[in-house]
């Protein structure tokens, strides 16, 4: 009996799809499960596949000269002033940034938000800088910003006060 030529490349190709669906797969459920923090409501990410503007970079700075200043995941309850950078793929007129201010678990506040802002940019602008204020000292504890773009979840950035 003569095999077809190709009946064995097929057989490899559908061996070598097969695997790779058992490895995403398999990838997914240890994800999942080697989480040691289970109770914690971290949004995930939704940007599109396609998506023509996107988060390149997002973080945290302290005050400088009323600007953001030296980039930090650690304030001082003193810092009345928080910043957020969110610097973009490309500048592209008319994108819109939200920032979502959140208290994961400070003074008392569990997944609180704070405060949401929004900002559609203009021609040239890449770079979207957000800040907070709070007009006494912030309350220690663990915070959080959600970052999207056009509708899409792209970034959470976490922070603390200490």
């Amino acid at each position: 009996m003569k095999i077809h030529r190709g009946w064995p490349a097929t057989a490899l190709l559908i061996f070598t799809v097969l695997g790779c669906n058992l490895s995403r797969n398999s990838n997914n459920s240890n994800n999942s499960n080697s989480n040691g923090n289970q109770n914690r409501a971290t949004p995930q990410p939704t940007r599109r596949a396609d998506a023509d503007v996107y988060v390149d970079k997002a973080y945290m700075a302290k005050a400088n000269d009323n600007r953001p200043g030296d980039e930090t995941t650690t304030f001082a309850p003193g810092d009345r002033t928080v910043y957020c950078v969110i610097e973009l793929n490309k500048a592209k007129k008319g994108t819109k940034v939200k920032v979502v201010w959140k208290a994961v678990d400070a003074g008392g506040s569990k997944n609180e938000e704070i405060k949401t802002s929004g900002y559609t940019t203009n021609s040239f602008e890449k770079t979207v800088t957000g800040h907070l204020t709070l007009n006494k000292d912030w309350p220690t504890g663990k915070y959080q910003i959600e970052v999207y773009i056009n509708d899409s979840l792209e970034k959470t950035v976490d922070y603390t006060i200490e």
